[in-house]
């Protein structure tokens, strides 16, 4: 009985595992995890020749002008980097990488250039060189040589007397006269005359005087004289017999050479100011020229003129004077205020300079013949005329 129960069991369990492996192997089969890889497809291609398109022109393409490359300083390299570390980035790099970021040589001093000047195409020409700065100096803004003549007047209608005022200079010295006198009903009743002489250099700061005097006869007659002595930087004053000295300050001038250093610093369009010395006195002036020019009307015509006035200590002569820059700034009228009140006009009646004549009453200049009368009007010799 026993061994009857044994064979049972164990044909019972043959039978279960064979029953197993089939299932296993069916299981495996359905999801083709077993099957071979499929072959590929064969893939055949055939080259079809486009349609034939109309003939168009084709518009040039315009080709971008390649820039420049602009100067840049060469790279340092970072002390704190290994050197092991620079050796393997340089390794991994590619050979077109190393050839695009090539440094560029060292640009010295001597053919350093703008950046901005580099972009810019200037032609064969090269690039504009910036014009040299014109300073404004008596030699370009002073007339070489004038001579001006006034009519002088007391109060506004009263003609009293007459005068005038020469002066010439070659840019190194220069000579100023002035006379006054009174003439007609005047002269007769009161005769007076003063001359007044001053030399000097002219250079590129100012003028500088040297000397000056004066001579008058008005009531009893006394000399006046002016020492400019730039060596031991004094100014010494003498009237008669009564003599002072004073330090002497940065662009002093006398009664005759202020007329040269105003008609040059007038042309600046600013407030300017310097010593005046006579044989008396040695105070300063502010002179303060109009905001903008105006018109007058003189014995020589209707003028475009530049006005200023002239600021003095208490006890000087005020002083006011009228400009002409279409005239190479020469005065066309002074006026004279004395410490009384009494106001004294110079109108000008004749100006000559550059062989150039214009004189009260006439309807053109008598101007001496030109070398081609067809030729233009020569360049002004001070630049700021323009």
């Amino acid at each position: 009985m026993p061994d009857s129960i044994t064979r049972s069991r164990l044909a019972l369990a043959l039978f279960v595992s064979l029953l197993l492996h089939l299932l296993l192997v069916g299981g495996l089969n359905s999801l083709g995890l077993s099957d071979e890889p499929d072959e590929e497809p064969d893939i055949r291609a055939t080259l079809i020749a486009p349609p034939a398109q109309p003939d168009k022109p084709v518009a040039d393409v315009p080709v971008a002008k390649p820039k420049p490359p602009k100067p840049r300083r060469p790279k340092t390299e970072s002390t704190s980097q290994p050197a092991a570390e620079s050796a393997g980035n340089a390794a991994e790099a590619p050979a077109d990488a190393a050839e695009a970021t090539q440094e560029t040589p060292q640009v010295t001093s001597d053919t350093a250039q703008d950046a901005s000047d580099i972009d810019k195409d200037y032609g064969a020409e090269g690039p504009r060189q910036p014009e040299p700065d014109r300073t404004l100096s008596p030699r370009l803004a002073l007339i070489g040589e004038a001579r001006i003549e006034f009519d002088v007047y007391r109060g506004e209608n009263l003609q009293i007397g007459q005068a005038r005022y020469h002066w010439v200079h070659d840019g190194t010295h220069y000579k100023m006269d002035t006379t006054m006198e009174t003439t007609g009903l005047a002269g007769l009743l009161r005769p007076i005359r003063i001359d007044q002489n001053s030399a000097g250099e002219v250079d590129e700061a100012g003028i500088r005087p040297a000397r000056y005097t004066s001579r008058s006869t008005l009531g009893k007659a006394i000399d006046e004289e002016v020492i400019f002595d730039r060596t031991t930087n004094r100014v010494m004053l003498r009237a008669g017999s009564t003599r002072s000295e004073f330090d002497l300050g940065a662009s002093a001038q006398d009664m005759a050479s202020m007329w040269l250093e105003i008609i040059w610093r007038s042309q600046t369009g600013e407030v300017f100011d310097f010593p005046l010395a006579t044989g008396k006195r040695y105070t300063p002036r502010w002179f303060v020229p109009d905001a903008e020019t105006s018109s007058l009307d003189t014995a020589l015509g209707r003028l475009l003129v530049m006005h200023l006035r002239a600021r003095s200590q208490p006890g000087d002569n005020k002083i006011e004077v009228w400009l002409a820059p279409n005239l190479r700034w020469l005065p066309v009228r002074i006026r004279y205020t004395d410490r009384k009140g009494d106001a004294y006009d110079l109108h000008a009646r004749l100006v000559e300079y550059e062989n150039q004549s214009l004189r009260a009453g006439a309807t053109a200049s008598t101007a001496a013949a030109p070398r081609d009368a067809g030729a233009p009007a020569p360049e002004p010799i001070n630049p700021f005329l323009r």
